[in-house]
């Protein structure tokens, strides 16, 4: 890399940090998040890192590289709650991704500007943003794979084993993330498209390395599931199967499934609707150009093609519309207004009056569902108002001559200033009305639990993943007729029968962050 690559990179870096460290605190841990933190709590407890557990239970549905990497930030801060401080890995996991993005596209093009371009629409896409906000599997899973890739072309270009043991390597953490959703998802379509851009040639050079990178990403990520295939044969193997099942029975979705994948562009998605049209025709890097194309179609339909599909599941989609949107941005930038055609003109109006209507639209429902109901105060609001009445006043009075350099630029500004004043607003709202409920009624939010769980076993007739982790340990499954511990905790409602034999100490409600009450009563057993 040269002087002009550090210069870019310079201001990249903060950037991707602010986009994916401003929202970390923002949304209570889902379902996926709860499993990882969870199997991530319990192995610290168990001092047990290679056998994973779920509620005590044993779980090999995936692999553990996502729960490790958990497990050394709750060590590394000793904080084993707070779901900020748990998602850091998965933010710089995206940071990761920025700089991949980089140094891909400076390896195909030369081009220090276009890597920046295109790791600038790559760290204010909204999807990308918003995965790297989530400690789950799939944002460790593509970016890895994404690693393999770019150090397989770093090893076409320079023919050593290094660069090859390196892809090698990322290729391992891939499948240790996910299993072998990636290969099939970025890395065929990439193999496809790169073969039919740019020959074999490179792959014939470079047969026996590309071997040794299959071997070292086969044997590093083998190593796992065989210990746990020789130690519990049947229950892996099982496991295997009912995922094997769940791929073709379970949210199963139709071809056109992905399409939406325009709106989860964010500020982008007229760029990324204008992508598939305008990429392969216009750029400078024909060939280049071409193998964008390409891979953004083939991996459009590899995933179309399998019937479980999640929004998730479409991040390879999101990664090779942002290296289109990068060459088009490209053009556009190094472009003057006169040499522009009229309907690339008209793209850059319709993103210009979109810019607008979103800066005069998120203080109108600020004002409406925040300041209006006393959620934020006077001062928030007018700085709000400010800003971004402010950014609609520059794109209205800015000159043709400029418009496409500020339209392009100011599109990722606008994302960038959203995710920091008001992002967390439009997602918080039913916590803070979670807030008012609890000054209301006097409940506790449930956090506390989780803070400092209760000494006794609890059990429970009805709980979800999503209780285990906010109560702070294992929810015991309650069996009729089960002989329990003299004192017990019971989540939510107790059983017929139970209280023949046990008597209510104290109960404790609790609001959890779905607005749902839970209930922590405890017990102790009567005398005979």
């Amino acid at each position: 890399m040269n002087r002009e690559d550090f210069k870019y990179l310079k201001i990249i870096i903060p950037i991707s940090i602010i986009a994916f460290f401003s929202i970390l605190w923002i949304r209570p841990a889902d379902l996926m998040e709860a499993r990882n933190f969870i199997t991530a709590r319990e192995m610290i407890e168990s001092k047990n890192y290679i056998i994973p557990t779920l509620n005590g239970a044993l779980r090999f549905e995936k692999p553990l590289l996502p729960t490790w990497l958990t497990v050394l930030t709750m060590n590394l801060t000793q904080n084993y709650t707070d779901e900020t401080i748990l998602r850091i890995p998965s933010a710089l996991t995206g940071v990761i991704f920025i700089l991949l993005l980089y140094y891909f596209v400076k390896l195909l093009t030369k081009n220090s500007f276009v890597s920046f371009i295109t790791s600038f629409v790559g760290c204010t896409t909204f999807m990308i943003i918003k995965l790297s906000g989530e400690n789950t599997w799939d944002i460790y899973s593509y970016v890895a794979i994404f690693g393999a890739v770019t150090f397989l072309l770093k090893g076409f270009n320079t023919s050593r084993y290094f660069d090859f043991i390196i892809s090698g390597i990322f290729l391992a953490a891939s499948i240790l993330s996910k299993g072998p959703v990636a290969i099939y998802g970025l890395f065929l379509p990439f193999l496809l498209s790169h073969i039919f851009a740019f020959g074999l040639e490179k792959y014939r050079k470079n047969f026996k390395k590309i071997l040794l990178m299959l071997l070292v990403g086969g044997i590093l990520a083998g190593i796992w599931p065989l210990l746990m295939y020789l130690k519990y044969p049947d229950i892996f193997v099982s496991v295997l199967l009912k995922e094997k099942n769940t791929w073709t029975t379970k949210h199963t979705e139709s071809l056109f499934y992905y399409l939406d994948y325009f709106i989860y562009m964010g500020v982008w998605i007229f760029f990324s609707l204008f992508a598939l049209i305008k990429t392969y025709k216009n750029s400078e890097n024909k060939d280049y150009s071409k193998f964008i194309f390409w891979w953004n179609i083939l991996t459009i339909i590899l995933l179309s093609l399998v019937k479980m599909k999640k929004k998730r599941y479409g991040i390879p989609i999101y990664i090779t519309s942002i290296l289109e949107i990068g060459i088009i941005c490209n053009y556009f930038y190094n472009r003057t207004w006169e040499s522009l055609k009229r309907y690339e003109r008209y793209l850059i109006y319709l993103q210009k009056y979109f810019l607008i209507a979103l800066s005069l639209v998120i203080p109108i429902l600020l004002f409406f569902k925040g300041y209006s109901k006393n959620l934020v105060t006077k001062n928030y609001m007018f700085l709000i108002a400010l800003l971004f009445l402010s950014f609609a006043l520059i794109l209205i009075k800015i000159s043709k001559t400029k418009l496409n350099k500020v339209v392009i630029l100011g599109s990722g500004v606008l994302m960038l200033i959203v995710n920091l004043t008001v992002n967390s607003f439009f997602d918080k709202q039913s916590n803070r009305n979670i807030f008012n409920l609890t000054l209301d009624k006097n409940y506790s939010n449930i956090e506390e639990v989780q803070k400092n769980p209760p000494k006794y076993n609890i059990y429970s007739k009805n709980y979800e993943i999503e209780d285990v982790w906010r109560v702070g340990k294992k929810i015991n499954d309650y069996y009729l007729n089960e002989e329990l511990p003299n004192e017990i905790v019971f989540f939510n409602e107790i059983p017929e029968g139970l209280l023949e034999n046990y008597r209510v100490l104290k109960e404790d409600i609790y609001i959890k962050d779905d607005r749902k009450l839970a209930k922590l009563t405890y017990l102790e057993k009567m005398e005979d």
